[in-house]
């Protein structure tokens, strides 16, 4: 191949990265503020449940037994979720979604290489990764953990094992 021929894959490579990045705010984004949401909302479900009073305030859920067993879920702006027991951190919720391993916005793959071969798989990869975020699979990943959850009650129950 020539020259011309790697300028043209490299047009194409980026053309396949500003795609992506579109798609990711488009599908990704959202997808994931609902995850979020649906979290809170099963949090306070979860525990009303079980008797406890829960209140909301500023995006946060509390819920208390008693007024001496309090728990807290939130989120964060690094698409993370916490639950505190009183100040203590019992547990730290990240948000991925699949192809997340592919995705430019996690790699150091912003410069387009002049091999044709790294260009072609690189091209591939992105080619994969939009496919991912058309129709975007979010799930929770606990920290420290290799245990990926779809729905926020299994997390629940996994967290607090009642």
């Amino acid at each position: 191949m020539s020259g011309k021929d790697v300028e043209v894959l490299k047009r194409e490579f980026v053309s396949l990265q500003e795609k992506n990045t579109k798609l990711f705010e488009q599908n990704v984004l959202p997808a994931i503020a609902q995850k979020k949401q649906a979290f809170l909302d099963a949090f306070e479900d979860y525990f009303r449940e079980r008797g406890f009073i829960v209140k909301k305030r500023n995006g946060a859920v509390r819920v208390s037994y008693d007024y001496t067993l309090q728990f807290k879920a939130f989120s964060n702006e690094n698409d993370e979720l916490f639950i505190m027991k009183g100040k203590e951190q019992i547990a730290c919720i990240s948000l991925h979604f699949k192809g997340e391993e592919n995705s430019q916005i996690n790699s150091q793959r912003n410069n387009p290489t002049d091999s044709i071969h790294l260009l072609e798989k690189e091209i591939e990869r992105e080619k994969m990764l939009s496919m991912d975020l058309v129709e975007p699979e979010i799930y929770y990943a606990p920290t420290n953990s290799q245990i990926f959850f779809d729905n926020p009650y299994a997390i629940l129950e996994s967290i607090f094992q009642i």
